[in-house]
């Protein structure tokens, strides 16, 4: 209990309204960012053929409308139900992007890699370095992308993570 001699007796506590209007734009601008990265992919996958990329598009669409329809539902009053749905949603978002990972590792094929790179302009850029360097390059470069993939899985794990626990600290 504090009283007039307490030095925090002036101070604020937190501000449930502020920390409520943050979470709610917080999770619109990440589920909205996801729907409109979703669809932009979704439209370059389908152009390209890819149906890897076509079905990543679409969980980044499903992911970002779950973060909408969730976080209006929020502000109707069920804050503790959504908050703790929309964690779940980020752990399955970064699930989903690291299964695309994964399969991306997968199929990577070494030989059609390094005759990417044999190519103009890239290959021009490659004569800048020495002949040894340039062979070595060539060779690590399918272990390179993959520990790409790999750091890539990770820091979405990171943000994902991050975000969970924000939500499912909301819902206290």
């Amino acid at each position: 209990m504090l009283d007039a001699t307490d030095s925090r007796a002036g101070e604020q506590g937190p501000i449930p309204g502020r920390s409520r209007r943050a979470f709610h734009v917080l999770s619109l601008l990440n589920g909205w960012s996801l729907v409109v990265v979703g669809t932009l992919s979704l439209g370059i996958s389908a152009y390209a053929g890819g149906w890897a990329g076509v079905i990543i598009s679409m969980a980044l669409i499903l992911h970002g409308t779950l973060e909408i329809v969730l976080s209006k539902r929020s502000v109707a009053g069920d804050l503790k139900s959504c908050s703790r749905r929309m964690a779940f949603n980020q752990i399955g978002l970064a699930t989903s992007l690291s299964l695309y990972f994964a399969y991306q590792m997968s199929v990577l094929e070494p030989d059609v890699l390094i005759a990417s790179l044999l190519e103009s302009p890239l290959y021009d850029a490659l004569l800048m370095y020495p002949e040894d360097l340039r062979l070595k390059l060539l060779d690590g470069l399918p272990k390179m992308l993959g520990v790409f993939y790999i750091v890539v899985a990770a820091v979405a794990w990171i943000f994902c993570g991050g975000t969970a626990l924000y939500y499912w600290s909301q819902g206290r």
